[in-house]
């Protein structure tokens, strides 16, 4: 299936190639007539100019119609045809994915629980195979959250509950409150009329992205003002993406075809709802790599309006 896609191109170049040559040859043949029946009128009348005033024109609107009318729909075609192929292949890709999500934490349970059932188990033991299941089961509530979110912002039914935020005061407390050494950076002084809980699922989904692919590395969130909108950024070390892959890291279930990437968990769905949360704000949000003394890493980020002053 993976070269259907690659014939489907071929497919329309050789039709549009055969659609041209065929309307050439029909000009020819139209435009050989053309001159006959002149001749022909020169014969009898001594004069064509009357024909090649109105002839001439009419052949060649006839056969530049005939070309538009055919190339557009042949165009219109490979457009519905490639259209049904990316969405059956996106539904595929889906279906593994999620099926794999689903059972790494449900594996993970199942061999928490037999090993509990199975055998006694220290105090120290105990606790961490509780820890254990606790963990693949917040997991699980992660990936059915963001299924959710999903579905709520492609049927509109995501809704803003707006109201006025110290932007660095959120930045802050969000740091504090991830179970993980976050260091958060921010201005003072930026205020933003935004969902604190949209805002906090944003973020959630940069730190955690940057944990999975920041070798390790402290997660490091900034605050900026730019222009007239308030930027949170999210850094980290890593491989810096390929310029190709910085806004198609953006879109559904998109991920980067490498190793690394097959390597972690995910289904390719938290910058997808980053940036759509962002545009419900009226915002976007970017993804850039980073280079300097201190390291390579990338840097994804979005930014909101700032709350006007009344």
């Amino acid at each position: 299936m993976r070269y259907r896609g690659a014939l489907y191109i071929t497919l329309f170049v050789l039709a549009i190639c055969l659609a041209i040559v065929l309307i050439v040859f029909w000009n020819i043949y139209i435009i050989r007539d053309y001159l006959t029946i002149r001749e022909l009128q020169v014969e009898l009348h001594g004069n064509a100019r009357d024909f090649t005033a109105t002839g001439r024109w009419v052949v060649l609107a006839l056969g530049i119609t005939a070309g538009v009318v055919v190339i557009v729909a042949l165009s219109l075609f490979f457009a519905a045809v490639m259209r049904g192929y990316l969405l059956k292949r996106q539904q595929r890709d889906f279906t593994n994915m999620m099926t794999h999500e689903l059972r790494l934490p449900l594996s993970g349970i199942q061999i928490f629980a037999q090993t509990l059932r199975q055998r006694p188990l220290g105090p120290k033991e105990h606790d961490r195979f509780a820890e254990g299941i606790l963990a693949e089961c917040a997991r699980l509530g992660q990936l059915i959250d963001q299924l959710l979110k999903i579905q709520q912002i492609e049927h509109g039914q995501l809704m803003l509950h707006k109201r006025m935020l110290d932007a660095g005061e959120l930045v802050r407390e969000f740091a504090q409150r991830w179970p993980r050494p976050v260091t958060a950076l921010a201005e003072e002084g930026l205020r933003v009329l935004a969902d604190p809980l949209l805002l906090d699922l944003s973020l959630s989904n940069l730190v955690g992205n940057a944990e999975k692919y920041g070798k390790g590395s402290r997660p490091e969130i900034h605050l900026t003002r730019e222009g007239a909108f308030a930027r949170f950024a999210v850094r980290s070390a890593g491989k810096p993406l390929q310029r190709q892959h910085l806004k198609k890291v953006f879109r559904k279930f998109y991920r980067v075809p490498d190793l690394a990437t097959r390597r972690q968990g995910g289904v390719g769905l938290g910058l997808y709802i980053v940036r759509s949360i962002a545009r419900l704000h009226k915002g976007d949000a970017q993804a850039r790599p980073l280079s300097g003394p201190l390291g390579d890493g990338n840097e994804f980020s979005f930014r909101i309006p700032l709350a006007t002053e009344d």
